[in-house]
């Protein structure tokens, strides 16, 4: 039992510090309060089940961020197999004023949706996940290269060239939104 005790507390220590960071990053790949809450809890029932493989003094962020990514993707694989039953325009109504009056009451949200603006948050949202967990990874945890490298378990020069897509595919979607509303101040040739 006391075996049992201190690896819990040792599990704790190393990784209750990233709770926030891993709620931030399954908001914006899923932006739903309620989905990323669950994700996260996942992905420490998950890492705490594998403890036991963990090398401590090794990255825990690192190894905690890739099994919230694959939680993720589970959980995104989920919503393909099995969309949600809803038809009712009542039904929905009801559960859309429940996930406002729940973000109302949650800061750390308001927070994060304040940060987030629509039409970011939707052409994250249609990039794909091999492009998108190396943008998210660098721009929103600021990892290196290196540490996104071994996360993702991809060359260093794929992750590159990931980014630079990622941010490319994310400015032309942005410009598109925005074109004709806003002339542009620097376009693409006068910035090489």
């Amino acid at each position: 039992m006391k075996l049992f005790h201190n690896r819990r507390k040792e599990f704790e220590k190393l990784t209750w510090p990233l709770g926030q960071d891993l709620f931030r990053l399954a908001y914006w790949r899923l932006a739903n309060q309620q989905d990323a809450e669950d994700v996260v809890q996942e992905t420490y029932l998950r890492a705490f089940r594998s403890f036991h493989t963990f090398q401590i003094g090794t990255n825990v962020k690192g190894w905690m961020t890739r099994i919230l990514l694959n939680v993720v993707n589970d959980t995104l694989k989920k919503r393909v197999r099995e969309p949600d039953l809803l038809v009712d325009d009542e039904c929905e109504e009801l559960v859309n004023l429940q996930d406002s009056s729940a973000i109302s009451r949650d800061p750390e949200v308001q927070l994060i949706e304040r940060e987030i603006r629509p039409d970011l948050l939707e052409a994250l949202q249609r990039l794909p996940t091999a492009l998108l967990h190396p943008l998210l990874l660098r721009e929103l945890e600021d990892m290196t290269y290196a540490e996104i490298s071994k996360i993702l378990e991809i060359p260093t020069g794929t992750v590159m060239s990931r980014l630079f897509r990622a941010r490319r595919v994310v400015r032309e979607q942005l410009t598109k939104n925005v074109k004709g509303t806003v002339k542009p101040e620097v376009t693409d040739h006068e910035v090489q």
